[in-house]
C-alpha cells in the first residue's frame, strides 16, 4: 500500500500602474483614401495631408466648445491578483501482480481579482497653455521593418510625446480633471471584479492486466466525481454603484476506460473512452459589465451562470514500434460535445438595452447610437471527429555521420460543426459553423541531427485557417465569422557542448517571416489585423558546475 500527499500554494500579482493613451484629431480631411487593388492585405493609404506636421492636427474637445475635434487622454492603471491553493491525497493498493486499485481526493481553490481606475471623462482635455503648440508636445517616429510598404503609404508619423504631455498638464497628479476613480466610475467599474472557485474531487481507479483473451491486455477503468462551487462579484452597469454577487455550483461524474492490447511486443492497439469537462475561465463569469463610450461603442459583460464545456470522447489507435526509437502510429477519434461556451455578439441601440441613459452623461451620445453588446453563453455543441498519423525514425541505418539524423512527422485532420446562438432572446435561429480555434488540417515536420557534442533541429508547423468568433463582431447578420488565416512557421534550434561544463545554444523563430493575418467573413476574407513581428534569433550559453 502506498500513500501519496501533495500540498501547493502559488500567488501572482500583476500591476500596470501607468497605462496612458493620448489622441490627436484631424477631422473632415479631404482626399483621404485607401486602395486594396494591388494587395488585399496591405492597402495603399493616402491621408491627403502631411501626417508628420503638428499643424495638421488639433488637441481639442468640441463638446466643451474648444474647437473641432474630440481628443482624449486615457489613464487606466490596472492590475490582476491570482491565488491558487491545492491539496491531494492518493492511496494505492496492489492486490496482485495483475490487479491494483487507486483512489484519492483532491481540493483546489482559485481566487481571481482585478482592478482598474479611470478618469471621470476621458474626452475632457485641457486647452494648450499660452505659447505651447503641438510641436512642443509631439514627436515623429518612422520605420518600415522588413515589410514591403505599398506605394504612397506614409512611413513616418506624428505621435503624442507622453512625457511632454505629463510635464505640461501634470496628468499623473491624480487631482482635478485627472483624478482617478474606480468603483464610482461608470466606465471603470466593470473591471473591478473578483471570482472564487472551489473544486473538490474524489476518484477510484482499477489497473489491470490479463491474458484471458489470448493476447496480453492491460488498462484501467475508473470514475471521478467533481463538485465545482463558484462565487463571482462584480458591478452592474448602472448610475448607482450596485455590487452583485452570484453563486453557482455544479457536479460532474466522469467515468473513463483505457485499454491496450499487445498484438506482439512491437504492435499495440489502444482504445479510450471518457466523459470530460472543462470549466469556463474565471474572467468570463463576472456578473458585472463594462461600458465603453469612446472609440468602438460597446457593452461587455460576463455570465456567472455558465456551464462548463462537456463532452464524451472516444479514440482508437494503433502503434507500431518497428525499430529502436522508431514509431509509426495512427488514430481516429470522436467527441460528442454536449455543451460549449461561445461569445454572443449583438448590435443594437443603447436605448433598446434597458441600461440607464445616465451612463452616457458627459458625452455627446444620445442613446440612439448602435452599441456592440457581448457576453459569453452556452450553446448545445455538436460532434467532433478526426484522425492523426505519426511517424518518427532515427536514421541509424545510414553510413557515418548521417546515422545521427532523424525525422519526426505528424498530420491531423479534424472536422467539427456546431450551432452558435445568435440572440439572447432566442428570436433568431442559431447558425451552424466550424468549431472556433480548430484547424481542419495541421501537420508538423522535424529534421534533426544529434551526436555527443552537437545537436540541431529544424521544425515546420502548418495549420489551416481557423475561426475565432461566430458570428462576427461587426454586422453579424452579413459577415458570418472572424478568424485567422493559415500559417506556416519554421523554427531552428542548435546546441554545442564545448566541454563538460559549457554549452552554447542558438535558436531561430519564425524563419519564414509569417504575418499574423486575421480576417472577418469567410466568404470575402476582409482583413482585420495584419501584423508583422519578423524573425527572432537568440544566442545563449549555459555553464554547469
Amino acid at each position: 500500500m502506498t500513500l501519496t500527499e501533495l500540498v501547493g500554494y502559488s500567488k501572482s500579482e500583476f500591476m500596470n500602474p501607468i497605462q496612458t493613451t493620448i489622441t490627436l484629431d484631424r477631422r473632415n480631411s479631404n482626399g483621404y483614401s485607401w486602395d486594396f487593388r494591388n494587395d488585399p492585405r496591405q492597402p495603399s493609404l493616402n491621408y491627403g495631408f502631411d501626417v508628420t506636421d503638428p499643424n495638421s492636427y488639433a488637441f481639442t474637445n468640441a463638446a466643451a466648445g474648444q474647437g473641432d475635434g474630440q481628443s482624449e487622454i486615457r489613464l487606466r492603471p490596472n492590475g490582476v491578483d491570482n491565488e491558487f491553493k491545492n491539496g491531494q491525497v492518493d492511496l494505492e493498493f496492489k492486490f496482485s501482480d495483475s490487479l491494483s486499485f487507486r483512489g484519492g481526493i483532491n481540493y483546489k481553490e482559485y481566487t481571481f481579482e482585478s482592478y482598474e481606475s479611470r478618469r471621470a471623462s476621458e474626452t475632457s482635455v485641457p486647452g494648450l497653455p499660452p505659447g505651447v503648440t503641438l510641436a512642443n508636445l509631439t514627436k515623429v517616429i518612422s520605420g518600415v521593418g522588413d515589410g514591403v510598404i505599398p506605394s504612397g503609404t506614409p512611413t513616418a508619423w506624428l505621435i503624442p510625446d507622453l512625457n511632454a504631455f505629463a510635464r505640461t498638464f501634470n496628468i499623473y497628479s491624480n487631482s482635478g480633471q485627472f483624478a482617478l476613480t474606480s468603483i464610482t466610475n461608470n466606465n471603470a467599474r466593470g473591471n473591478n471584479r473578483s471570482v472564487e472557485e472551489e473544486d473538490t474531487g474524489v476518484y477510484l481507479q482499477a489497473n489491470f492486466s490479463t491474458d484471458a483473451l489470448g493476447l496480453p491486455l492491460r488498462g484501467d477503468i475508473g470514475v471521478r466525481y467533481v463538485k465545482t462551487e463558484q462565487s463571482a462579484q462584480g458591478y452592474l452597469p448602472a448610475t448607482v454603484v450596485t455590487s452583485v454577487t452570484v453563486d453557482n455550483d455544479y457536479t460532474d461524474t466522469l467515468p473513463s476506460l483505457n485499454l491496450v492490447a499487445e498484438i506482439n511486443p512491437d504492435l499495440l492497439v489502444r482504445f479510450g473512452a471518457a466523459k470530460v469537462m472543462a470549466r469556463p475561465s474565471l474572467t468570463s463569469i463576472n456578473p458585472g459589465g463594462t461600458v465603453n463610450l469612446v472609440g468602438n461603442l460597446s457593452v461587455a459583460s460576463g455570465n456567472p451562470n455558465l456551464d462548463p464545456t462537456r463532452a464524451t470522447a472516444y479514440d482508437l489507435g494503433v502503434e507500431w514500434y518497428f525499430d529502436q526509437g522508431a514509431l509509426l502510429s495512427g488514430a481516429v477519434f470522436y467527441k460528442d460535445i454536449k455543451t460549449f461556451t461561445q461569445t454572443l455578439v449583438e448590435q443594437r441601440t443603447f436605448v433598446s438595452s434597458g441600461l440607464p441613459l445616465s451612463l452616457l452623461a458627459g458625452t455627446t451620445l444620445t442613446g440612439n447610437e448602435v452599441f456592440q453588446f457581448s457576453r459569453p453563453v452556452n450553446t448545445d455543441g455538436g460532434p467532433l471527429k478526426g484522425a492523426e498519423v505519426n511517424y518518427q525514425q532515427p536514421f541509424r541505418f545510414l553510413p557515418g555521420a548521417f546515422s545521427n539524423l532523424g525525422v519526426l512527422l505528424n498530420y491531423t485532420y479534424v472536422e467539427s460543426k456546431i450551432d452558435y446562438v445568435t440572440s439572447a432572446t432566442g428570436l433568431t435561429p442559431p447558425v451552424e459553423n466550424d468549431l472556433i480555434n480548430l484547424s481542419k488540417n495541421a501537420y508538423n515536420a522535424t529534421l534533426y541531427y544529434e551526436d555527443d557534442d552537437f545537436s540541431i533541429r529544424a521544425s515546420m508547423a502548418y495549420r489551416d485557417r481557423y475561426l475565432t468568433l461566430v458570428p462576427a463582431t461587426n454586422a453579424p447578420t452579413i459577415q458570418d465569422a472572424e478568424g485567422t488565416n493559415e500559417t506556416m512557421n519554421v523554427d531552428l534550434s542548435a546546441s554545442y557542448n564545448v566541454n563538460d561544463h559549457i554549452t552554447l545554444t542558438l535558436e531561430g523563430l519564425n524563419l519564414t517571416d509569417e504575418f499574423n493575418d486575421q480576417f472577418i467573413d469567410t466568404r470575402t476574407d476582409r482583413v482585420v489585423t495584419y501584423t508583422h513581428t519578423g524573425r527572432q534569433y537568440f544566442l545563449g550559453g549555459r555553464y554547469k558546475f
